[in-house]
């Protein structure tokens, strides 16, 4: 991988976070209108739209009948299960405690590449995902007063099912990065999980009325930027560097939240968020510079190019 790639691969996950770490805003705003299947439906519906336009206008990429199986599990896991846990758990648990868990989903990674890969990671990666987990801990500590009781062991138990979809989502979505764009695996799997979320938000009717100015910018929002857009845009850093690199990342998600809580709603933000937020900068990067080296080392020595099949 070229040092252009890499820059724009980081660029791209970095853009990724923070259009989800705005993306909580808009979700806790919306439960007091919808219920959570309708929110990740009506989200990938806009999301769907906008990717199917630029689907065909660019040329149509099909998907092979021996890889259909993967690209709905994909679907299913990242799109479809995730949205349904967050959206459900974060109505039983604080935001705060939410990120948390979710923030887990590097250490998740790093488990599963050891446990079911047989995966080797450098020192170096380990003290970066365990720093970055360290600075989550300090902003969401600090950032809900000190107190991140578990009050309500219903909504942590399904964030933390969505960080486990978002591992196996990673995973699944590996090997088929090298044989199809991130646009065609984001489209794909943006109408299999509508598709599943569409069964369980329509049969229990919409009510339009509710649909005002502001719950229709959230929806725009969480449809257009943080489904169409990033998950485009995390695909393509997905393509480009490690699993463990990519979601090691998103531990900047909340690190982006209290800056956006900071500026759009004027949170303070209290000297242990700000530390947290060093610490995770810190710990992402010794995580990436481990990725890039290991990418590099593969590079430069002779490798069978895998395909899905092969996986």
């Amino acid at each position: 991988m070229t040092a252009n790639k890499s820059f724009t691969a980081v660029a791209a996950i970095v853009c990724t976070t923070v259009l989800w770490g705005l993306s909580f805003s808009s979700t806790k705003v919306l439960l007091g209108t919808l219920i959570p299947e309708q929110i990740a439906f009506f989200r990938l519906v806009l999301a769907a739209a906008v990717l199917g336009g630029v689907f065909l206008a660019t040329g149509r990429q099909k998907v092979k009948p021996g890889h259909a199986l993967r690209m709905a599990a994909g679907g299913i896991a990242g799109i479809f299960l995730y949205f349904l846990f967050e959206n459900n758990g974060l109505r039983f648990t604080t935001a705060g405690t939410g990120s948390l868990i979710v923030s887990t989903i590097p250490v998740l990674n790093v488990i599963a590449g050891r446990l079911f890969f047989a995966e080797r990671q450098p020192g170096q990666r380990w003290l970066g995902v365990l720093l970055s987990f360290a600075g989550v801990y300090l902003i969401v500590r600090f950032g809900s007063g000190n107190d991140l009781a578990l009050a309500n062991m219903k909504g942590n138990v399904l964030v933390f099912l969505a960080a486990c979809a978002w591992v196996a989502y990673t995973r699944i979505n590996e090997p088929l990065l090298r044989s199809y764009s991130s646009l065609t695996v984001n489209f794909y799997q943006s109408l299999t999980g509508m598709f599943f979320l569409g069964l369980l938000a329509v049969p229990r009717g919409i009510d339009w009325t509710k649909f005002t100015v502001a719950v229709t910018l959230n929806l725009a929002y969480l449809g257009l930027f943080c489904s169409a857009a990033a998950f485009f845009l995390y695909l393509y850093a997905l393509k480009n560097l490690s699993s463990t690199t990519a979601t090691t990342f998103l531990n900047l998600v909340p690190v982006f939240g209290v800056i956006g809580g900071v500026i759009i709603l004027g949170e303070v933000l209290a000297a242990g968020q700000l530390t947290g937020a060093v610490m995770v900068v810190l710990g992402v990067s010794l995580v990436t510079a481990a990725g890039i080296k290991k990418e590099k080392g593969r590079a430069q020595a002779p490798m069978r190019r895998e395909s899905v099949k092969d996986l």
